[in-house]
């Protein structure tokens, strides 16, 4: 496959992966509670887009991106279908992992964040402190910050909208998964001890 950050860069600077092109897929994902990365695949093709769409999709991609990359057709595809069944797969568990142990270690009040919160400002979950206080939580797994992604999607103005339009705080956690059982850890769990300063 091409470069993942040839990939990646122009995955997102064309927009393929806005709701308008693709469904709001946390939420549908969320709504369809899978067990299997297959069973999400197959109600995603049967219910929203089928292979065709994808192909036209993955068609345009390849279209927008300088043949300088040596990019192929098959290349857009295979990421496309990796980003949003695979990936949207893990990151629902990782998701479903992490809202549990939030709600051990945190509060048992704290919820996923509604539709438009989690598309517009990326904030995944959401509590309120004792005095009424909104607090913002977003989920990235360390990898992110690994591969600098962090400088292609303006995760820090997106949280700052939050904070300003919502009269929040926001913050992020960062997540390692073990090897050994598939589960996440925190990666910056001093965050954890300033959110519970609010409660």
């Amino acid at each position: 496959m091409a470069s993942e950050r040839i990939l990646n860069n122009y995955y997102n600077i064309g927009g393929f992966n806005k709701p308008i092109r693709i469904g709001y897929m946390m939420k549908m994902i969320r709504d369809l509670k899978p067990l299997t990365e297959e069973e999400w695949r197959i109600w995603y093709l049967s219910n929203m887009h089928d292979e065709k769409y994808l192909d036209r999709l993955a068609f345009e991609m390849q279209q927008s991106i300088s043949t300088q990359y040596n990019v192929s057709h098959g290349d857009c595809l295979d990421y496309i279908y990796d980003v949003m069944f695979r990936r949207t797969f893990l990151g629902y568990n990782k998701e479903k992992q992490a809202l549990a142990i939030l709600r051990d270690i945190i509060a048992p009040h704290v919820e996923e964040a509604p539709e438009k919160w989690d598309t517009e400002y990326f904030i995944d979950f959401y509590v309120y402190g004792k005095n009424g206080e909104l607090i913002g939580i977003q989920l990235k797994p360390e990898t992110f910050y690994m591969g600098h992604y962090q400088y292609k999607v303006d995760i820090r103005g997106k949280m700052q909208a939050f904070c300003h339009e919502q009269n929040a705080v926001a913050y992020v956690l960062k997540y390692v998964v073990n090897s050994g059982n598939d589960r996440i850890t925190f990666s910056n769990a001093e965050i954890i001890d300033e959110i519970k300063g609010y409660l």
